[in-house]
């Protein structure tokens, strides 16, 4: 039985249709925005020992943990009875840059696990050390108590624990200088600009990757621009990532840093 031309041109138009939907869809949203500024808020204050000043979400992570600001480099983090970040900065608004560090106690070796649902703090992080997780896991939500902020990670890395730098107010240099070093440490180089004017976000995390000479993973991202599009956008190793990439797959003693 023979279609009609009126039937087969619907079928046509049909396909379509449903191919444009699919155009749509993946030039959409990448990553969407889940609000946290409510748990921000309903968290905020609730012990006199420790005060939640923000909240963290990472794409492809069960990282989604509140923030705490402590003045105290002593302070006794196993009374805190919730699963929880940190920074040293007193402030609930977002600065030129952010620092978030996080507890990293099972996740420490050169094989870290991906996805571990039992993983709390930022045990998650070191998922980021491999390309593949990487090339699909792109972003980094940050709240505090009036907005949600997203933003695109432009560098990840590892280097001597005492060399992190906590500093959250930086000059446009400063901004520049930091992201550009960053950078240049990165395993991957990400399809991310930075410019003076924008605001920085910094994870990090201890580890054992290089057996018992302590390092800290660091991942940065920068604020996503007013208009950016929220996309998957490109990422590649560079040299950088040479250095791991034989430890990842186990053909390289890790004993060195």
């Amino acid at each position: 039985m023979k279609l009609n031309k009126n039937k087969i041109i619907a079928v046509i138009a049909i396909i379509f249709l449903i191919c444009l939907f699919f155009f749509i869809r993946s030039m959409g949203s990448y990553y969407s925005v889940s609000d946290r500024v409510s748990k921000v808020k309903n968290n905020s204050n609730k012990n006199s020992d420790y005060n939640v000043v923000g909240w963290v979400k990472v794409q492809g992570t069960n990282i989604d943990y509140p923030v705490i600001y402590t003045v105290n480099p002593n302070f006794d983090f196993d009374n805190v009875q919730m699963d929880f970040t940190w920074k040293i900065v007193n402030s609930k608004s977002l600065n030129t840059r952010t620092v978030i560090l996080g507890h990293n106690v099972r996740n420490v070796s050169s094989k870290p696990l991906i996805n571990e649902k039992t993983f709390n703090n930022f045990e998650n992080l070191p998922s980021f050390l491999y390309y593949d997780f990487v090339k699909e896991n792109k972003y980094i939500q940050y709240s505090d108590s009036n907005n949600n902020y997203l933003f695109k990670i432009y560098a990840v890395y590892m280097i001597k624990s005492e060399d992190v730098v906590n500093k959250e107010y930086m000059t446009k240099k400063q901004v520049l200088n930091y992201a550009k070093e960053a950078k240049k440490n990165s395993y991957y180089d990400f399809d991310v600009d930075i410019d003076s004017n924008d605001k920085l976000i910094t994870l990090t995390t201890c580890t054992r990757f290089f057996g018992m000479n302590y390092v800290s993973i660091v991942v940065d991202g920068r604020l996503v621009r007013e208009g950016e599009k929220v996309k998957n956008y490109k990422v590649k190793e560079n040299k950088n990532y040479d250095s791991i990439k034989k430890i990842l797959e186990g053909d390289e003693d890790n004993d060195k840093a």
